[in-house]
Formats: C-alpha cells, sequence, structure tokens
C-alpha cells in the first residue's frame, strides 16, 4: 500500500519538474496567505540561459515557505544583474556554477557603474540565500559556498531612518490627532434627527404661487411689508405716479393689484387698511433684511436637512440613486449647493470608508504601541482578548511574522481615553462593522473602491492615507522649515529614541520593540546618528571616578557653570560628555575596530570594560533622577511592581553594589537632593504626560 507520505513526495517532485519547465509558480504568501504568480519566464534572460535559471527559480521555490511574497518579488528584481554577470563572462551551464564564481560576481557588482556601494551589497545579501540552495541541485552536484561578509561595512553607508525630533514629532502627533477627531466626527458620530415627522421649516421662504408653481417674493405678504417700511418709509402713497418714482415701485404696485392678488386685499388702499398704516402703525422690519429671504426653500439648508430626513430617509446616496429615485434633490442641490456630494458632506453622513479614513487610527495606534507598520497592518479583528485573571485587563495578540514572533501581547488596562491602544483598535472594529462582510477578520478595510465592495488594505492604501492625511495636515522641519514627506516607518526608530532616553534601559526597549537579539535593538539607536552613544551606564574596574570628595565635587560645579547636570565637555578635565556617561576619550577607543581619531561609535556593553569610561556626579543625579521618576509611575499605578522591577532592579543592584560605595556619603545626599528637586526633564514627573 502505497502511504499518503510517499504520495506527497512524488506529487511535489512533479511539482518542481513543472517549474523548472515553465519557469513560473504560484506562492502563498507566509505573512498575508495571499497568492501571487511568479513568472519568470518573462525574463530577459530566460531563454538564453534557461538551465541556470531553472535552477535559480528551483531554489526559490524549495525556499518559498522561509520567506513572504515581499522578499520573491525582491528575488525577481535583483536576479537580473545575476544572469547580466553570467552573460559577460560566458555562463549558461549549472556546471559550470563554482564558488569562485560568486566572489567574481561580487567584484563585479563593486565595479558595476549603476550601482553605489551599498546598493551592490544590498543585491548580494538578497540573493546569497538563493544560490546557497542552488548548492542542492542535482545538476551542480558540488557544494558552493558564496562568501559571508563580502561587502564590510556596507549596511554603515546605507541611507538611514534617523526619525524625528521632538519638535517634528510634536507636529506629527499634533496633526495625526487633528485628523483623528475629523474622522471621528464623520465615522463615529450617531446622527440624530431635527426635523423628522414636523413640518416643512419654510419660514423666511417666498411664497408659493399655485398658478405657476413657483416661489415668488413679492407674492409674499411680509415682503410687501418690509418694502413698504423702509422703501416707502411707511408712507401711504396712493397713486401710481407716487409710487413708481421709488426703486421697484412699479413692481411693488402691481404685485397687489394685478400679478399677485391676495385674498384679503385688491387694491393699494385695502393693503393699508389691512396693515394698519397710519399715525399708529409699529414697523417690524426697519433696517432689517427682508423676511422672504430664500426665492427657494432649497437655499434654506434647514429644508434640504428636514427633505432629507423626511422624503429620503436620512441616507446617503449616490449619483445614479438620486438620479432615479430623487431626481428633485438631486437637481436642487446641484443648483444651490454645488452638488449633491458636497451636501452629504455637510450633512456629515458616509457611505464609504477609505484610506485615508482610517489612517489616523492607524498612526495613532503604531505612536501608542512603538509596533512595526506592518505589524499593526495585519491586525485582525480578534485580536483583543481579555486577561483571564484580572478582567480589568486587556491584551492585544499581535504576530511580527519576519521574526517568527507569535502570540505576542501588548497589556493595557481599561483605556483613560479613546487615543490608547485598544480604544483604538475598538473604534477600527465599530467603524468598519457596518460594511464588514461575514467572516472577513482584517482589521483594515474599505468599501471606498471602484467595485464599491469591502476589501481588506493593501500596502498601498496605508502609503496614500498617510500621504493625503499629511498634505491636509503638513509636518515642517525644525531646522529650515520646509515640509516633511512623513513615513509611518520613521515613527517607530522616533518612538525607540525617546524611550530610551527615558529609561535608559536596552533591554526594556529591547522588550517595547519585540526584538529577539538585543544588537537589532541596539541598531535602531545607531541608525539615530549620535557618534559617542552608550547602551546604558556602566561600570568598570579601572573607569575613573570624579567627585570623591566635596572640594572635587564643587570644583567640577565650578567648571560648568555651577550646573552639574549640563556637563557638555570639559576638554580641559580629559571628560567628553556622552549620552548616558562621559568619556575620557572618546577619539582614541580601545575598542576592537574603531579609528584612532575618529568619535567612536560602538552601540553594545562593550564600554563595561572600556578604560576611557568615566563616573561623574552628573551620572549620579541622573541614575537617581531615573530611580525616582519610577517610583513616581508605581505609585500613581502607571506600571505594575512586575514592569517597575524589570525597568530598574538591575540598575539599581550594580550601581549600589559598585558605584555608589565609592562616593562619600555628603556627596550622595547633595546628589539625591538635587535629583528629587530639580529632575532633568526626561525624568521629571510634572513633564509626565498624564501629570500635565
Amino acid at each position: 500500500m502505497t502511504s499518503e507520505k510517499y504520495t506527497s513526495i512524488q506529487a511535489l517532485h512533479a511539482m518542481e519538474m513543472r517549474i523548472q519547465r515553465d519557469l513560473s509558480f504560484t506562492a502563498t504568501c507566509k505573512n498575508t496567505n495571499k497568492e501571487k504568480v511568479f513568472d519568470f519566464s518573462k525574463k530577459k534572460y530566460a531563454r538564453k540561459n534557461s538551465e541556470i535559471m531553472e535552477v535559480f527559480v528551483w531554489a526559490i521555490y524549495k525556499l518559498r515557505h522561509k520567506s513572504g511574497n515581499t522578499t520573491k518579488v525582491a528575488y525577481y528584481e535583483k536576479c537580473n544583474s545575476f544572469f547580466e554577470f553570467l552573460e559577460q563572462h560566458s555562463i549558461y551551464k549549472p556546471e559550470s556554477l563554482e564558488t569562485a564564481t560568486f566572489s567574481r560576481y561580487i567584484e563585479w557588482l563593486k565595479r558595476h557603474p549603476r550601482m553605489s556601494y551599498a546598493t551592490a551589497a544590498s543585491v548580494y545579501r538578497s540573493l546569497r540565500t538563493i544560490f546557497d540552495q542552488m548548492g542542492n541541485h542535482p545538476k551542480i552536484n558540488k557544494k558552493i559556498r558564496p562568501p559571508r561578509n563580502a561587502f564590510p561595512k556596507s549596511t554603515s553607508l546605507q541611507k538611514v531612518d534617523v526619525g524625528y525630533d521632538d519638535k517634528e514629532f510634536k507636529q506629527i502627533l499634533k496633526s495625526v490627532i487633528q485628523s483623528l477627531r475629523d474622522s471621528k466626527k464623520r465615522l463615529e458620530t450617531e446622527y440624530n434627527p431635527k426635523y423628522l415627522g414636523l413640518e416643512a421649516p419654510l419660514e423666511g421662504v417666498a411664497t408659493l404661487y399655485a398658478a405657476t408653481g413657483k416661489y415668488v417674493t413679492w407674492a409674499t405678504h411680509e415682503h410687501r411689508v418690509w418694502f413698504f417700511e423702509n422703501a416707502m418709509k411707511c408712507q401711504e402713497l396712493n397713486t401710481y405716479s407716487e409710487i413708481e418714482k421709488i426703486p421697484k415701485g412699479h413692481v411693488f404696485w402691481y404685485s397687489i393689484i394685478r400679478d399677485y392678488p391676495h385674498p384679503k386685499y385688491k387694491n393699494i388702499r385695502q393693503f393699508y387698511e389691512y396693515i394698519g398704516a397710519g399715525p399708529n402703525y409699529k414697523p417690524k422690519y426697519i433696517d432689517k433684511p427682508s423676511p422672504a429671504r430664500y426665492r427657494s426653500p432649497w437655499k434654506k439648508w434647514d429644508y434640504v436637512v428636514w427633505y432629507w430626513e423626511n422624503k429620503m430617509g436620512a441616507h446617503n446616496y449616490t449619483e445614479r440613486e438620486l438620479k432615479e429615485k430623487f431626481p428633485e434633490f438631486r437637481n436642487a442641490m446641484k443648483e444651490h449647493w454645488t452638488s449633491a456630494k458636497k451636501a452629504m458632506e455637510q450633512l456629515n453622513v458616509w457611505r464609504w470608508i477609505s484610506s485615508y479614513d482610517l489612517t489616523p487610527y492607524y498612526l495613532m495606534l503604531i505612536i501608542r504601541t512603538g509596533l512595526n507598520p506592518s505589524t499593526v497592518q495585519r491586525l485582525n479583528v480578534d485580536c483583543i482578548q481579555k486577561d483571564p485573571v484580572n478582567a480589568e485587563l486587556k491584551y492585544i495578540n499581535w504576530t511580527k511574522y519576519r521574526s517568527n514572533k507569535k502570540d505576542r501581547t501588548i497589556s493595557e488596562e481599561k483605556a483613560k481615553n479613546d487615543t490608547w491602544a485598544i480604544s483604538i483598535i475598538e473604534r477600527v472594529i465599530k467603524i468598519t462593522a457596518k460594511i464588514r462582510p461575514e467572516g472577513m477578520k482584517e482589521l483594515w478595510i474599505s468599501d471606498a473602491n471602484n467595485q464599491k465592495i469591502p476589501k481588506p488594505f493593501t500596502a498601498g492604501y496605508f502609503e496614500s492615507g498617510v500621504r493625503k492625511l499629511f498634505e491636509k495636515y503638513p509636518v515642517l522641519y525644525s531646522d529650515s522649515g520646509e515640509k516633511i514627506k512623513v513615513y509611518a516607518k520613521n515613527i517607530r526608530p522616533t518612538i525607540a529614541w525617546n524611550e530610551y532616553l527615558r529609561t535608559e534601559d536596552l533591554h526594556y526597549l529591547q522588550t517595547l520593540l519585540g526584538h529577539s537579539n538585543v544588537s537589532t535593538t541596539s541598531d535602531y539607536l545607531r541608525r539615530l546618528d549620535d557618534p559617542v552613544f552608550r547602551v546604558r551606564r556602566s561600570i568598570h574596574s579601572d573607569a575613573m571616578f570624579f567627585g570623591l570628595d566635596q572640594g572635587n565635587h564643587q570644583e567640577i560645579n565650578k567648571k560648568t557653570g555651577d550646573n552639574a547636570r549640563v556637563i557638555a565637555k570639559d576638554e580641559d578635565n580629559g571628560i567628553y560628555n556622552g549620552l548616558l556617561n562621559h568619556c575620557r576619550d572618546p577619539k582614541n577607543s580601545p575598542v576592537q575596530g574603531q579609528n584612532t581619531g575618529e568619535l567612536c561609535s560602538v552601540t553594545t556593553d562593550v564600554c563595561l570594560g572600556c578604560q576611557n569610561l568615566i563616573i561623574t556626579p552628573v551620572d549620579i543625579m541622573k541614575h537617581f533622577c531615573y530611580i525616582y521618576f519610577h517610583d513616581f509611575l508605581l505609585t500613581i499605578n502607571e506600571i505594575s511592581v512586575e514592569e517597575y522591577d524589570k525597568a530598574i532592579s538591575y540598575k539599581k543592584h550594580f550601581w549600589s553594589r559598585y558605584i555608589l560605595p565609592k562616593y562619600p556619603d555628603t556627596i550622595l545626599e547633595s546628589l539625591m537632593a538635587e535629583a528629587k528637586s530639580s529632575p532633568i526633564p526626561i525624568w521629571d514627573p510634572k513633564c509626565y504626560e498624564d501629570t500635565k
């Protein structure tokens, strides 16, 4: 009996043979579960170098479960240079591929006239995984080892995402909040009818003249009274010759006796008697606009609302639907209010949800959580879960696909305001519930497309929404004042920088960003281009300690303008201020890989063993600020005991054991008092968001 296992192997082998023949396959993305066809037969070199192309496509297919479709697209686009190299060197047989071939390819890339060093490195790194897999193909039949680290320091030459400075980030936040308010007003406000079931609000509308079916100002009795008071100055003029001398007097005369007869009076004398003209007459409209302000009820917005509520069911309609069902409304809106679409916008009703509508929710979620945009984009409607132990706590379940981390969570208590992460997700779920088909789990969906059917957002939807948002609410560079092109991906490194300044805890930041390797987290901070950056305040047995007695402490204060908290640098005393601690000589680093004369750029715990490390009273005072700030957060229940211990336990233990005992109690007491009375802004409770 043939087992199912061997049947599957046979089918897989047949599939691989077909793919090598057709140079085409369909892959299901491991991240989005969407299918995409990759057809390499259309490539320029597919026919002339078909044998090696077969092996190349086979290798991609073999690795199909280890990458998403975006990565496969990169393989498709970047392989052109490899086959261009093969043609120039007349390499057409898989058997000709050896390790040396790839070394020659590397040198060829480095000399490529249209590629920078960093771009060439990116191309090679993208394809090297495929090259490794190609060595397993039967036609090659030998182990090929494409060189590693072929482009030294290429990543440091790439253009990096530097994030935004404090002023720019505040502008971004302000723009997102303003756009969020706009979307909330339109999408989350329940409409309350004003005139449903009531008589039409026709006050101020001219009288409908039955004979013509038109609204006529001069057929309106109150308009005639207004003319009598303002144009005729309440004078009882009885002859046509007297009245026609007044501008529009002849229209007034004939409106009464001929054009628009009134049931209570037929001539001018009867009109005077009807309104009570004479010495005791009391005017109503002197120096006021005519009471017949609208020559059509459609010019009165209240009537438009009344008609929409009572005749149209208070719904939004397309142009086609209006043309078929409510042509009178459509024509009137076009005549008096530009278009029916503009009227619907003023009524604050919506029919479709676009990417622009949900973009502020998307950006606010990134700001609140610090997650990758791609992770936020893949959230689904089931991502919020309740804690089985604490009913007051909810979790956001998310998956970071590129690092294969699943079931990671962000906890949050009941939302304090409607911009907290869980509230944002709940609001998006509620908004999209009106258009969500049964079974559609994606959080971000839109029906503002050509088919007017609900579809999950693609990457282009998010990019378009972000672009439109900041076109409406632009952000300017803090230095030049020029307009910034804001990208969602740059928000995350900005948050990483701010959070690190607040905590000085790389391991906390690693957890926040969801990195499996602390070096990845360190790279986030390196990309913000601080040349003397230190991972965290650290200690070494041979490090220099300043301020070991009260006199020395005062001397340092004197050298820095009586402000030990803002030491910039004191080169005369051999002190250079790094971000988190001080360095004796950052341009003469003993760390391997650093060049003499250049500022040290290490971003790992190597500072622990560096002989240039210096501890000053400034660093000690900052340490106390950090501890007191977290004491404050714990007191107001902003963080849990577990979070508190994670943030300070290691730091507090290390400093208490190795650093603080080296200083006299008098100095420590002085620094502790200063940390409480004048904490640096990063760790000042008064500057904290919830205490403003």
